[in-house]
């Protein structure tokens, strides 16, 4: 959710996983469709750069000759109805030296907190190619892909899902549960920013997608369990904890149980056990235990 470094760091994942010890782990419901752990088959000659061009044409397009009817659905503008590209925001986002453009409406922008893209949420979603054609989505909040760890998705998820706030959860007289006042909204991303020139089994190869989307719930998620919360893990401070690998080991520090590769598990190094490893130096150099390998 071509396939980008986003879900590779959800792949290596359990590789490390498996050696905690089972009270550790973290389980996490994730939609197949959304997820992206397939190779990298980039197409020869392929031109990122002017994907993202023609990519971006193709929703402006979209968006300058479709409305939203009045019951929220997305239709083709006959009768000067008007158009989403009078409705829609845009984030301009670099991903590899490439400028791409996520456009989002917002219909109601919930009454709870903005997940970063490094927290774990609770959705509500339909995928659609600019077509028509829906490809993904999930019936509810208690189906098995109504949470998803936001490192683990497509970049234009990820800056998508940034823009709702969170809800209220309710109880039915069913017993059921979900979520009122949540933020929902529609998101629009250029294949750069989803599947790329790859594809993944529903969806085509470069092509722009748009996702209907619903924000129940948002938590701060600490994927690896290792005592320091993702955002916590955003060492270069870019705001993307996708990247930033103290040990070098390919793993980013997120998802890995030991940062600094010292054989010591980074919630190991809690020395003060005050349940907070970030302020643990035993060798008063700055740094603390968890990302130096010397402590």
């Amino acid at each position: 959710m071509g396939l980008l470094a986003d879900a590779s760091e959800y792949c290596k994942l359990p590789s490390k996983i498996l050696i905690m010890n089972w009270k550790y782990a973290l389980v996490f419901l994730i939609g197949f469709s959304i997820l992206s752990c397939n190779g990298d088959d980039d197409k020869d000659k392929f031109d990122p750069v002017e994907q993202a061009l023609i990519d971006d044409a193709l929703l402006i397009e979209f968006l300058q000759t479709h409305y939203l009817t009045e019951d929220k659905a997305i239709d083709t503008i006959l009768n000067n109805e008007t158009s989403l590209y009078s409705l829609v925001d845009v984030e301009n986002i670099e991903r590899e030296d490439i400028d791409y453009k996520l456009y989002y409406y917002v219909d109601k922008e919930g009454i709870g907190v903005n997940p970063t893209i490094n927290d774990s949420v609770h959705i509500l979603y339909k995928g659609f190619l600019l077509d028509s054609t829906q490809f993904d989505e999930n019936e509810s909040y208690t189906s098995g892909k109504s949470w998803f760890h936001l490192p683990s998705t497509i970049t234009g998820f990820r800056y998508g899902a940034s823009k709702y706030k969170s809800g209220m959860r309710v109880i039915y007289p069913d017993e059921s549960f979900g979520y009122e006042q949540a933020g929902n909204g529609i998101f629009f991303m250029p294949s750069g920013l989803a599947y790329g020139n790859s594809g993944s089994r529903n969806v085509p190869v470069n092509a722009p997608i748009y996702y209907f989307f619903e924000l129940g719930r948002v938590v701060e998620a600490d994927v690896d369990n290792d005592l320091v919360k993702n955002n916590d893990e955003d060492i270069d401070g870019n705001g993307d904890v996708i990247g930033d690998d103290t040990d070098g080991d390919g793993i980013s520090d997120y998802s890995d149980i030991d940062d600094d590769n010292d054989g010591i598990l980074t919630r190991d190094e809690d020395s003060n056990g005050d349940g907070d490893p970030r302020n643990d130096d035993d060798d008063n150099d700055g740094i603390p235990n968890y990302l130096d390998a010397d402590s």
